[in-house]
């Protein structure tokens, strides 16, 4: 079997996971303002047939000069193993005596090309700094009234203190910024509060993608066990709860014959981690919190729907006889290995002793040199009569972006972000999505379509992101105990939770 990365790296790697416990930028939208006619992500990846639609152009003036202006990117500076590096590949170019360069990597490449044609246009330069603490770095600019970032990558966990200190501005307040063009993800949009967004997220960032909630499967084994691939379901939109069990059930087996078992040794229907139960809560149609018509969240977990959802979600899940969750402890066992995570997972994944596994899109890469085949296909939905499918944006991986107040010139900052914005869709997207996902990772046409519907159903919890009264720990914590009493749980807490909830409410009500 070949090896991708190291033992060492793959533990580095599934600690990443373990730190965690996760909208489409590529959607089919309708033209709203007109626009020459080009292809977007199919024929500027090398012409994927079928995929071509209409070309929209930002609505902002040809003959704007910025006079030499360093737009500067603040950003998260992480040197862990959740991300390729520790700073986001999309804003800069690989850097050469001062000046962006290509490499023949496609995203860097899609970025430099994207740079080079924006800056050139507008006359202007790109600077990314990145910051260990970008809330503390942002703090400081802004309460010294010092215009030195112009846009701000945040990591999603940061995000809830970033936007109460009131750093950011409005978005609303950004006069070229709109939100109705495709490059913007509207799923944002449930991160306001009393109808104030200080949050973007786009076809700029790529970061947002590699946070998103997906399943990956075994096909070879999924092949041996004689069960059919799950593409057919998924289109149907028969690809629920109740199908994914039975595949499940039926995949496990005790292989090394000793009666119980066995994490290294014996095969499993899922191999999932704690984020799972609120990955599948979500993608059953439900949510930790939701907004009412006046957009003021309140918490929502323990409502007749939401206790439906999570009873189907706890069969799927509370069955240590064929569901592998590395961070709980193994029947009649106590305490979950996370320090084995990578022979937990990764090793049984490649091995065939694991049907499906729950991850991050960011994971797929590194089974880009697994021996047996591998699929890719959305979390399930509750039932059939679910419209949708949902795929959760994981609330501490993912990043969102915001302008810091300190900036001082929102018009010069809208208009960079829209045109940036704008052309990623048709370059660093295509990158991205193309070459990246579907010609390197993935093994087949299938999972291709795959990835539109897991794209293009991405949702944000506010009830995640936020943590009122530290729910979301707490409620994933639950499912390493096997625990059902969600109720109980929410009596003991919902004064503290809808307290937390309060003070943010009070909080932007006050804010600009």
């Amino acid at each position: 079997m070949k090896k991708l990365i190291s033992f060492a790296l793959l533990a580095a790697l599934l600690a990443g996971i373990l730190i965690s416990c996760g909208n489409g930028n590529t959607k089919d939208d309708a033209n709203p303002g007109g626009g020459t006619t080009e292809t977007d992500r199919g024929e500027s990846a090398e012409g994927e047939a079928g995929k071509a639609k209409e070309r929209l152009e930002p609505d902002l003036a040809g003959d704007i000069d910025f006079g030499g202006y360093e737009f500067t990117f603040l950003t998260h500076l992480y040197d862990g193993s959740d991300w390729v590096g520790p700073l986001p590949l999309e804003i800069v170019a690989e850097m050469t005596e001062g000046k962006e360069v290509q490499n023949s990597e496609p995203i860097n490449d899609a970025v430099y090309t994207r740079n080079l044609k924006i800056k050139e246009k507008y006359n202007f330069n790109i600077k990314l700094v990145g910051q260990s603490d970008e809330r503390g770095a942002m703090n400081k600019a802004v309460k010294a009234g010092d215009p030195l970032y112009d846009a701000a990558i945040m990591f999603n966990n940061n995000v809830p203190g970033i936007v109460t200190s009131d750093l950011l501005i409005n978005v609303a307040n950004l006069p070229y910024v709109d939100l109705d063009k495709p490059w913007w993800d509207p799923a944002v949009n449930s991160m306001s509060i009393d109808n104030k967004n200080y949050l973007l997220a786009g076809d700029l960032l790529i970061l947002d993608n590699e946070a998103t909630n997906t399943l990956l499967f075994n096909k070879d084994l999924m092949g041996s066990l004689g069960l059919e691939l799950p593409y057919g379901l998924v289109k149907e939109g028969k690809w629920t709860f109740d199908a994914m069990n039975d595949m499940i059930r039926g995949a496990a087996s005790d292989l090394n014959g000793d009666g119980i078992m066995t994490a290294y040794e014996d095969r499993w229907g899922f191999a999932t981690y704690n984020d799972t139960f609120h990955a599948l809560l979500v993608s059953g149609g439900g949510a930790l919190a939701v907004k009412n018509d006046n957009d003021i969240p309140y918490m929502d977990f323990a409502s007749e729907k939401n206790l439906a959802v999570l009873e189907k979600v706890m069969d799927l899940l509370y069955n240590p006889d064929y569901v592998l969750n590395a961070q709980a402890p193994p029947k009649g066992g106590s305490g979950g290995d996370l320090s084995k995570g990578d022979e937990i997972h990764v090793k049984g994944f490649e091995g065939n002793r694991i049907l499906f596994m729950w991850t991050r899109m960011r994971f797929v890469e590194f089974f880009r040199g697994m021996e047996a085949n591998f699929g890719i296909i959305p979390l399930p939905k509750y039932d059939e009569a679910q419209k949708d499918y949902r795929s959760v944006v994981n609330p501490y991986t993912g990043v969102l972006m915001g302008v810091p107040k300190s900036a001082d010139d929102l018009e010069r900052i809208s208009i960079i972000l829209e045109a940036l914005s704008a052309e990623s869709r048709y370059t660093l997207q295509p990158a991205y999505y193309e070459t990246v996902l579907t010609r390197k990772y993935m093994r087949d046409e299938e999972s291709e379509e795959m990835l539109d519907i897991i794209f293009d159903s991405r949702v944000y919890d506010i009830g995640s992101v936020y943590s009122f009264g530290n729910v979301f720990l707490d409620f994933i914590t639950l499912a390493s105990k096997y625990d059902r009493n969600i109720v109980s749980y929410y009596d003991k807490k919902s004064a503290s939770m809808e307290k937390a909830i309060d003070k943010v409410v009070d909080i932007f009500r006050a804010m600009d």
